[in-house]
């Protein structure tokens, strides 16, 4: 190019004025972030540089100007499309392009400098992959697309930018891309605008990067003082351009330091792109606010999205806001970053109405979604989609797309898998910040929508402990099931089984084994296993199965002079219990002590003279066969003791504190209802009057739940707190107006007219209680009113502190209600 000689000075000039240290550290990325301090920084360098010097306005032509803004495109690249492609026309259409904030220009403008060479010499290699070829053919564009994506693949993770847009977007200038950081999204084609063109109207549009540097070279090289007569009748200098588009050309005119410029096109090139206004289009150098006296609706937008992205660049980062949304997202037309983008856009109008100048100034909220249902494969939902009827086919998927989420979480098989989803997205989102963000000490809250509040909250309250059954365990457990394979009375491990209960058991008296149907012979006073063989009259008369306990808990049966293991009911060794406590008394608790200890020196000889008759070998065998648990259900697999019947979900711990919890539209309230759950620290048992509830409290610093009274799916919360906030009313949620609605207030007011009359009739009847009282015990002393204010705050209730422990206020509310749309006020 032309201009190569002027950047080679610029880079030579930038060279010998810093040291290698000093430039490496400058074109480091965190000291080209558009921070407050980094702005004046890079404007202050952005002056020095020599080939900006060059470019800034040489000549007294108010066609002449220096102020370079940067363009992204609205419509993303398609897969595989290189940014040096588009726009296909020399000229931007109106509309195609929006303009970066004039922060995010600077910073952009300031990182392309520093590497100008560089970049345009990329780009330059780029636009020739795209030309078209003397044959009518790209030359090796596909090549390069396979290798730019193969390399975008690896260096997905590690593609770090210049921030724009307050932190949510960086801008690639190797590629000319403008890429989300914080979630996955297509690339914008970014644009350099320094060269302009005005078609009919009062807007100057930025011109393509190869057109622009073109009339670059003849800008600088003065080429209207070789102005000659042209065939359109002006005393111009014609410039050919090269392009897509034959026959397309500028003319300068001017006199010694005054230019102006045209871009024209023969007649060949007049049907293919450009629409010539007066066969000619004005050119400046350098942009222009538009002139419009009544901006457009999308000019208005861009003048709006150009003072957040400018406020943004100032301010700095205070809160954290992790936006989890629930269910739907599977629906073709659903997007929640284009929600949090509406989001963002609504609090800052109401941040401006409501804060004040100095709030504004000194901190600001970032909103970043976790999309944890985008990348999430679950097994089954090929099969659903198998086995799904035809019959109204629009109903059924949006119900497949929506109410199908609720049932997977339900579902042990996939709890497991969309917690993980949320868990890992909210890490990597506050580690992805953190990298961009070193030092951050601000706060973090978190945004649950829908089944988002319920997955958000199951995660905030195992943040303790990283394990527990799974959540919807009670819709499906049985209760019977449960006590018997309970393993915190049974145990899983082979060394917690029944037998080893019986051990406590098998000490009993006579009339305790008669009644179980064993038979003792020999002591008359205790002999409680049958020994040798025994006849057939025998066997008739006894109990075909004899328990042998020895001192380590084994239970034989020894039947015709084998060993075989014992089967024994729960009912027969609960009656031994239960006849151990009856028949020995309190105060004989030595005797019996006594008599178990001669029993247990029995039972031993008893044991050795079993191992002589029966063999060693026969014995050990019933010993480890008798070790499995006896019960009446099912025969359990020889891998029981390392399995459980409970599904436990493991929670993974989150890299962050979280400050605020907002629920908003959130079933949770049902959730926690099914599940029998209150919300506090495990000790309302009695304030609850209820056995077989459990408590959980999220690990948050305060928690609201804010609703619609219209919204179907949304529930309170509060009374599953403290249950005295049954008939209270949820919080009103003033209008966006600083007010509310006329019915509101007027219900308000005869709500709190009756409140108040209420308090005044208590009052009266507690002054005339006291009158009474003092009449009646004036021997008595008074109470003094410090212990009278102790004693209020013991009458506070459990679920009140509770309450304020999760409102972070003593008087703090957590249900919040958006006003009914009935009538405006």
């Amino acid at each position: 190019m032309g201009s190569e000689k002027g950047l080679r000075e610029a880079m030579a000039s930038v060279s010998g004025s810093r040291n290698d240290n000093a430039a490496e550290e400058a074109s480091s990325p965190d000291m080209l972030k558009n921070t407050p301090s980094n702005i004046r920084r890079l404007a202050h360098e952005i002056e020095q540089f020599e080939g900006r010097h060059k470019y800034l306005a040489q000549t007294t032509s108010p066609s002449d100007g220096g102020d370079v803004r940067w363009y992204f495109c609205k419509t993303h690249l398609a897969e595989n499309e290189l940014a040096a492609s588009v726009p296909r026309s020399e000229i931007v259409g109106k509309g195609d392009y929006f303009r970066f904030g004039m922060r995010d220009s600077l910073a952009i403008e300031a990182s392309f400098l520093q590497r100008e060479e560089e970049l345009l010499s990329i780009w330059w290699k780029e636009y020739a992959e795209c030309s078209v070829g003397p044959r009518g053919q790209p030359g090796s564009y596909s090549t390069l697309n396979q290798q730019l994506k193969e390399s975008s693949l690896e260096t997905e993770e590690e593609r770090v930018g210049v921030p724009v847009k307050g932190g949510l977007y960086e801008v690639d200038l190797v590629k000319r891309h403008c890429f989300p950081v914080y979630w996955s999204g297509e690339n914008h084609r970014v644009l350099r605008g320094h060269w302009f063109a005005r078609k009919g109207g009062l807007d100057w549009l930025p011109l393509r990067e190869d057109v622009a540097e073109q009339l670059e070279f003849a800008y600088r090289s003065k080429v209207w003082h070789r102005r000659t007569f042209q065939p359109s009748g002006l005393f111009a200098a014609r410039v050919d351009l090269q392009g897509s588009n034959p026959g397309l050309h500028a003319l300068f005119t001017g006199e010694d330091d005054s230019w102006e410029a045209w871009l024209n096109a023969d007649a060949s090139g007049l049907s293919t792109v450009i629409t010539l206004g007066a066969n000619s289009i004005k050119l400046r150098r350098g942009y222009v606010p538009a002139l419009s006296s009544k901006p457009t609706q999308d000019e208005l937008r861009q003048q709006k999205e150009e003072e957040m992205d400018d406020y943004c660049s100032q301010v700095p980062v205070r809160h954290l806001l992790f936006m989890v949304h629930g269910i739907g997202q599977r629906l073709e037309k659903s997007n929640l970053v284009d929600d949090v983008i509406d989001f963002r856009e609504v609090t800052a109008s109401l941040a401006e109405r409501h804060l004040s100048s100095y709030q504004l100034g000194t901190q600001r909220v970032l909103f970043i979604p976790c999309q944890w249902r985008k990348g999430l494969k679950l097994s089954s939902e090929h099969a659903v989609d198998r086995i799904t009827l035809d019959g109204v086919r629009k109903l059924r998927v949006m119900l497949s797309a929506t109410v199908h989420d609720v049932l997977y979480y339900m579902s042990p098989i996939y709890c497991q898998a969309i917690i993980d989803s949320v868990s890992n997205q909210l890490n990597r989102l506050y580690l992805k910040f953190l990298k961009r963000n070193p030092g951050y000490d601000g706060k973090v809250s978190i945004y649950g929508h829908s089944l988002g509040s319920v997955l958000s909250y199951d995660i905030l309250c195992h943040q303790e402990t990283l394990s527990s059954p799974f959540p919807m365990e009670c819709m499906y457990e049985d209760q019977n099931a449960n006590k018997l394979y309970d393993p915190n009375t049974i145990g899983l491990s082979s060394d917690c089984t029944l037998a080893s209960n019986v051990e406590d058991r098998s000490n009993v008296n006579d009339e305790t084994n008669r009644e179980a149907g064993i038979t003792n012979k020999g002591d008359p006073r205790l002999e409680p296993c049958f020994l040798g063989p025994v006849d057939n009259q025998d066997k008739n008369s006894l109990n075909p199965v004899n328990p042998l306990a020895s001192s380590d808990s084994d239970i034989l049966t020894l039947t015709g002079g084998t060993c075989e293991p014992m089967n024994i009911s729960d009912g027969v060794v609960e009656s031994h219990e239960e006849n151990i406590d009856e028949e020995v008394p309190e105060n004989d608790k030595d005797k019996q002590i006594e008599l178990l200890k001669e029993e247990i020196d029995l039972l031993q000889a008893k044991i050795k003279e079993l191992e002589s008759t029966c063999g060693a070998g026969n014995v050990e065998k019933a010993k480890a066969m008798s070790k499995q648990p006896i019960s009446d259900g099912p025969p359990l697999g020889p891998n029981h003791a390392s399995k459980s019947y409970t599904p436990y979900i493991k929670y993974t711990k989150l890299a962050f504190k979280v400050d605020t919890f907002f629920t908003v539209g959130s079933p949770l309230g049902v959730f926690l209802s099914l599940r029998n759950v209150r919300i506090g620290i495990g000790k309302g048992k009695d304030y609850w009057e209820e056995d077989n509830i459990n408590e959980e409290m999220p690990a948050c610093r305060q928690m609201f739940n804010i609703f619609h009274p219209f919204d179907p799916v949304a529930y309170r919360i509060e009374p599953l707190v403290c249950k005295e906030y049954v008939d209270k009313r949820p919080v009103i949620i003033p209008y966006h107006r600083g007010e509310k609605r006329l019915y509101v207030r007027f219900q308000e007011f005869r709500e709190g007219l009756a409140s108040h009359s209420q308090a005044l009739m208590d009052q009266m009847t507690a002054v005339r209680v006291k009158v009474l009282t003092i009449c009646e015990s004036r021997n008595k002393d008074n109470l003094d009113e410090g212990s009278e204010n102790v004693l209020a705050k013991e009458e506070r209730s459990y679920g009140s502190i509770m309450m304020e422990r999760v409102t972070g206020s003593e008087d703090g509310r957590i249900d919040h209600s958006l006003q009914k749309l009935l009538e405006r006020s």
